[in-house]
């Protein structure tokens, strides 16, 4: 059965693709799309017949900081068939052929309970993650931040040259992934702080705080930006994110691993707590 890769911004692919997508997942990456991210690093293996997508498994090649050590891996995403193709072998057809192309290259993705048998097949182990928090108090006034939209051109140019990375693990080359999080996952979330000129991605949940990004062109600590987080009545803060680059030790709890699921398959330098990027995620 021929498999079809497309590594760029083709409408025609595109147009399938996004069907696919639609009827598996029940969202739509078209406010993606549009904004013409796809390039060479996220390539997109597919078996396509009578002009339809059948089955679809994306992977983005990735430039990663793992226990300090810089890592070339390959995260997996968007692995779908449809409903009425199942049972036949595809997925696990494009994952042979992914997997062969990439066997020496180290690889992951996040998965859910349905699939917990299938990737071990291929040499994916599940790994426990970690969610990073502190205690503090925030009642600052909401208007010290810029609510941004994240089409504005202030949002992509804030994320090409951003600067912190964390040395315990972390993405140095996801833009795309981080447009895609803003565009559909955050785009009521996004808040710019004057002062420190850094691009905050929060969302509060009663005197929850959960802060799945911190993007600034400069080094900052979050001693500095705390003051500017536009939020009241916060006494816990969530990082979606290894947060060592803020200067900030948090504790570490394990999360449920039937509600996160990560495999990785290859050579890490992982430490025992950690939390792999939100808005790198695919």
């Amino acid at each position: 059965m021929k498999i079809t890769l497309n590594n760029s911004n083709n409408k025609e692919y595109e147009a399938l693709f996004d069907d696919l997508i639609q009827e598996v997942f029940g969202f739509s990456f078209k406010p993606w799309l549009k904004q013409n991210l796809w390039d060479e690093r996220y390539e997109s293996y597919s078996i396509i017949k009578d002009n339809e997508m059948l089955a679809n498994l994306c992977i983005y090649k990735t430039d990663m900081i793992s226990g300090g050590q810089k890592l070339q891996a390959i995260q997996l995403g968007a692995v779908c068939t449809r409903k009425e193709e199942r049972g036949k072998g595809l997925s696990k057809l494009l994952m042979e052929h992914v997997m062969g192309l990439y066997k020496n290259t180290s690889a992951y993705l996040f998965a859910n309970e349905s699939v917990i048998d299938f990737y071990p097949r291929f040499g994916f182990k599940q790994v426990q993650v970690h969610e990073p928090t502190i205690k503090t108090k925030i009642n600052n006034d909401p208007a010290k931040a810029i609510k941004l939209n994240p089409n504005d051109p202030t949002v992509k140019n804030a994320i090409k040259s951003r600067a912190g990375n964390s040395n315990i693990i972390d993405c140095t080359n996801t833009e795309p992934i981080q447009m895609f999080h803003m565009l559909l996952a955050y785009p009521d979330d996004i808040y710019m702080l004057q002062n420190s000129n850094a691009l905050v991605i929060a969302q509060q949940n009663e005197t929850k705080l959960y802060i799945a990004d911190i993007i600034s062109s400069n080094p900052v600590t979050f001693e500095q930006i705390k003051t500017e987080l536009p939020f009241k009545d916060i006494e816990k803060i969530e990082f979606g994110f290894c947060p060592d680059w803020l200067e900030v030790d948090p504790m570490w709890k394990p999360v449920d691993m039937t509600e996160v699921m990560l495999f990785i398959k290859g050579n890490w330098n992982l430490p025992k707590a950690f939390r792999f990027p939100a808005t790198s995620e695919t």
